[in-house]
């Protein structure tokens, strides 16, 4: 079975553009929009990662890994704070808050790559190089559809 992944950011383009690479890496990947639904929604798709902005509106990164991590059903989710703000304090929160990971947007492959190793040694044998083409055809693909 393939590793599941979740990405919460509010931002859709940012959300899906991670989900279209992490399916062209033949994970099995979802977005959702919204902190408040993280927790029914990773209940049930029952990730083994999840990328989670910091800085969404109404309910934050800092206050949803809270409620998904309290879930006796999520105890072996590793939880990925993704965030434009990288300060120690930033830093410092997330790792309180229940965060195992901090990375700093934009994701660049090698980054990526270090991430998905913790759920899937084989993701350090990706050749950067291949990451990033496939990232170029995934943005690619993306401008054809808007």
């Amino acid at each position: 079975m393939a590793n599941r992944i979740l990405v919460i950011d509010d931002q859709p383009d940012v959300a899906d553009s991670l989900v279209h690479l992490l399916k062209a890496l033949h994970y099995e990947a979802r977005a959702i929009y919204d902190g408040k639904l993280a927790e029914a929604v990773a209940i049930d798709y029952l990730p083994d990662l999840a990328f989670i902005d910091i800085s969404m509106p109404g309910f934050d990164g800092y206050q949803t890994v809270s409620q998904v991590r309290a879930n006796r059903e999520c105890t072996h989710v590793v939880f990925v704070a993704l965030t434009g703000h990288s300060t120690a304090e930033f830093k410092l929160r997330a790792f309180d808050a229940g965060f195992d990971l901090f990375v700093g947007k934009p994701m660049n492959v090698e980054t990526l790559k270090e991430v998905l190793t913790v759920i899937d040694p084989h993701a350090a044998e990706l050749p950067a190089r291949d990451l990033a083409q496939r990232l170029a055809e995934v943005w690619k693909q993306g401008e054809r559809v808007r």
